[in-house]
């Protein structure tokens, strides 16, 4: 225990008189002032706000992720390189040691300059403001409804053959991308009906209730959208002329509490209105506030920080600096871009070798950074969306614990390996 403090401490030491801490929180700090006045919004005050939240902040994690992989995969490298590191390893010092002090020293940096860049955003915003919990309607999975939809689908003569003739796992493939796409059209004067949890409701008794929604029409244009809502005895009405999210308030109406579980939403307008009910349909129940929230995504973001400097590492150890740094921005870049092309890539194309070969990659690489890539808090802070306790503890315990440790463990299997392939 002694070697991995002495460890973490050169190092932290070493970052430190390198300029690499005063630099990152020098930009941090300048960037978190500066970005307001450069930066022009929708002329309103959420827009703003949420702009500022979500750039800002997600800019100095960007900065911070990109710097921290460039440090940390030439933090084993480097000293390999220079010899350092044999001298190090004269001393009763374990390999797992120098990794975990290596990756602590990096995690303590940055959470270092994004607590700082954290206090800068507190000061622009006001941290009392109440986020809300979100709760979505009950409805079966994508992959349940694929399943569902399947002989449908195969048998109905608007299917392409080379759909009908593919295989079934990739026929599901492209009904569970429907159904998460699915679009419901409520027509003018028509009702449209939504089932929650009952629990939620009696739950929801004594507090202030909201319907969000994101509404578009046939044409995705601005129209003016009128509606009813009713949940139980609570009723909202809402009119706008919008395409973006409504939050409807729900009030407390006097009469018999005949509650069935169900939301119910008529639409009043002129025209017909259409919604994703899986991705564009919410219940909003107050939480605590933002500075609450605002931590809660500050552990995330660490978390996800421990878990890309944790890979700078094992591929510091196993690789020269110049090869780990590109191979490393390669895979960041990599796991960013799988879900977009997994999610639009046409399955009908699927025909040539070529691209089944690259689509396998693509979606492998999706299904093991799907943890990593949709963890990010700041959209859901931006929008004052409550970052739940328990998904920060998921990502905590899975990528700054297990993760982390897996990479440590691992970098110090290649070190000991290379080392007595060397003697």
């Amino acid at each position: 225990m002694n070697s991995f403090w002495r460890i973490f401490f050169l190092e932290l030491i070493a970052l430190i008189r390198s300029k690499t801490l005063a630099l990152l929180a020098l930009v941090s700090s300048v960037w978190m002032v500066v970005f307001p006045y450069i930066v022009k919004g929708d002329g309103t005050y959420e827009g703003a706000r949420e702009l500022y939240i979500r750039f800002s902040l997600g800019g100095v994690f960007s900065l911070l992720v990109v710097s921290l992989l460039s440090s940390a995969t030439g933090s084993i490298a480097n000293e390999r390189l220079s010899k350092r590191l044999d001298l190090t390893l004269v001393r009763p010092v374990r390999f797992v040691s120098i990794a975990l002090g290596k990756i602590l020293s990096h995690v303590v940096i940055g959470s270092f300059v994004l607590a700082l860049a954290c206090v800068i955003l507190l000061c622009n915003v006001d941290f009392k403001r109440q986020c809300s919990h979100l709760y979505s309607p009950i409805l079966p999975t994508a992959q349940e409804e694929a399943k569902m939809m399947y002989d449908v689908f195969i048998n109905s003569p608007e299917t392409p053959e080379p759909v009908k003739k593919a295989k079934k796992s990739t026929v599901l493939r492209i009904l569970e991308q429907r159904a998460r796409d699915h679009y419901q059209t409520i027509a003018t004067n028509s009702l449209a009906v939504w089932r929650f949890d009952k629990a939620l409701y009696e739950r929801a008794k004594t507090l202030a209730v909201k319907v969000r929604f994101k509404l578009t029409n046939a044409n995705d244009m601005r129209d003016d959208v009128k509606g009813t809502l009713k949940w139980g005895l609570k009723e909202g009405v809402f009119s706008s002329i919008t395409r973006t999210f409504i939050e409807v308030p729900l009030s407390e109406k006097n009469g018999q509490d005949d509650f069935d579980g169900k939301l119910q939403f008529k639409n009043e307008g002129n025209n017909a209105i259409m919604l994703r009910p899986r991705q564009d349909i919410h219940l909003m129940l107050p939480a605590d506030a933002f500075g609450f929230n605002l931590f809660r995504s500050y552990i995330v973001m660490v978390s996800l920080m421990a878990l890309v400097i944790s890979f700078g590492v094992f591929l510091s150890s196993s690789l020269s600096r110049p090869v780990a740094l590109f191979s490393a921005i390669v895979l960041l870049l990599v796991s960013e871009i799988s879900p977009s092309i997994s999610e639009q890539y046409p399955d009908q194309l699927e025909t040539d070798f070529a691209d089944r070969i690259g689509l396998y990659i693509t979606r492998f690489s999706a299904s093991f950074t799907q943890s990593i890539s949709s963890s990010s808090p700041l959209e859901a802070l931006s929008r004052d969306e409550c970052v739940e306790t328990g998904d920060v503890a998921r990502v905590f315990i899975l990528d700054f614990l297990v993760l982390s440790s897996l990479f440590a463990l691992l970098s110090a299997f290649i070190m000991r390996h290379k080392r007595e392939a060397i003697g």
